[in-house]
């Protein structure tokens, strides 16, 4: 699948491969597609069967063959247009069934998803959210430049490289007075909704407080130097 990859993201000069290059090389893709589907199959037989229990892994599964759906989509859209940039216009026919028909697969499982897992769904994709922003915003936020090039005394450089923890300490210290106090909301963590919102929250109290201990430090340290200079 690499060498064809290579060929997609490159110029179009290069001659569209035929069906058959196109079938070996992304037969991995067609293969985990019918992997996703017949698992989907199969857990959808045993959730009417059983309980509501595997609606989420059912919702989870569809996402997936969605999403492998819609690679292979892509791909057969990429070859579509460079057969029809080089006039191989069997080949164009060809490469339109293959996109046709995984975009009928794919308008299928959302159609699916959203008449009968879609609370399965959402509860994936929430997570999911969660997942990325966590992994983007902690690495971030903790390697900023802004805090490692800061150029003052040595106490006030110390304080700002160490902002982000400052702020997830008095992040923490706070709602740990809270949950003393008994006014510490109730967590409903089935709820996609409330976890995207909490974890929304969470990064943007983190984010003011370890702005605001930045800002507090680099004007203190603006006022010695001036200080110290007159």
């Amino acid at each position: 699948m690499g060498e064809l990859a290579g060929r997609l993201h490159d110029g179009g000069d290069e001659r569209p491969p035929t069906i058959e290059e196109f079938l070996e090389t992304n037969h991995q893709l067609f293969t985990v597609i019918g992997m996703f589907g017949a698992l989907s199959v199969y857990l959808m037989k045993f959730q009417q069967s059983s309980s509501e229990a595997t609606t989420g892994s059912v919702g989870a599964i569809l996402l997936l063959f969605l999403l492998t759906s819609s690679v292979a989509v892509r791909n057969s859209y990429r070859c579509t247009e460079r057969a029809r940039r080089h006039g191989e216009y069997l080949l164009v026919f060809g490469y339109a069934v293959f996109m046709y028909s995984f975009v009928t697969l794919v308008v299928s499982v959302v159609l699916v998803i959203l008449g009968r897992y879609a609370t399965g769904a959402e509860s994936v994709l929430g997570s999911s959210f969660v997942y990325a922003l966590v992994f983007v915003y902690v690495p971030f936020i903790f390697r900023a430049d802004t805090f490692r090039e800061f150029e003052g005394s040595r106490l006030a450089a110390a304080g700002i490289r160490r902002a982000p923890h400052l702020g997830g300490l008095a992040l923490a210290g706070w709602y740990a007075v809270q949950w003393r106090r008994g006014t510490l909301p109730v967590l409903d963590l089935d709820s996609a909704a409330y976890s995207i919102g909490m974890v929304l929250g969470l990064v943007g109290n983190h984010f003011v407080i370890t702005a605001g201990v930045f800002g507090a430090l680099w004007a203190v340290d603006r006022v010695a130097e001036r200080v110290a200079s007159s």
